[in-house]
């Protein structure tokens, strides 16, 4: 069973912005397309999560949004010699469907029982999509 981590973004207003950002961070990760997450210390379970294929969420605006496998974890030493660990993820963005999350520092371990489903590869098109309010209704009217 994968093991997932949670993570919020922070001063982004929705999906679209951060999908932008994700866009223009883009580099070759063993030639595979990827995106940098931050954070102070390497997850203890971290060989877990890469041997089962684990998945870190965002939560944007008190909504998880949508994920990105996570392709590995690397060190590295900033310019005040204090090291980071670099959430490697995979440059594609998947969808999820909209779930409320408090805020919390950090990240989290996330298990795959509370993480919600899919709703399919985020692209440019989608910026038009059903906002995440709307889609709280809709789900509560059990129409989604």
């Amino acid at each position: 069973m994968s093991i997932h981590l949670i993570k919020l973004v922070a001063q982004v207003q929705s999906l679209e912005d951060y999908a932008e950002i994700q866009k223009n961070q883009v580099f070759d990760y063993h030639g595979q397309p990827a995106t940098p997450c931050w954070t102070r210390f390497r997850p203890k379970r971290a060989d877990e999560i890469l041997r089962e294929g684990g998945s870190i969420y965002r939560v944007i605006k008190n909504k998880i949004q949508c994920r990105m496998k996570i392709l590995g974890f690397e060190m590295v030493e900033q310019i005040d010699g204090k090291s980071m660990c670099m959430i490697v993820q995979d440059a594609r963005m998947i969808k999820t469907i909209s779930k409320p999350r408090r805020p919390f520092q950090g990240w989290r371990y996330l298990e795959p029982a509370k993480a919600p489903e899919d709703r399919g590869i985020y692209s440019a098109a989608d910026a038009g999509d059903i906002p995440p309010d709307l889609e709280d209704g809709l789900k509560e009217a059990g129409l989604l």
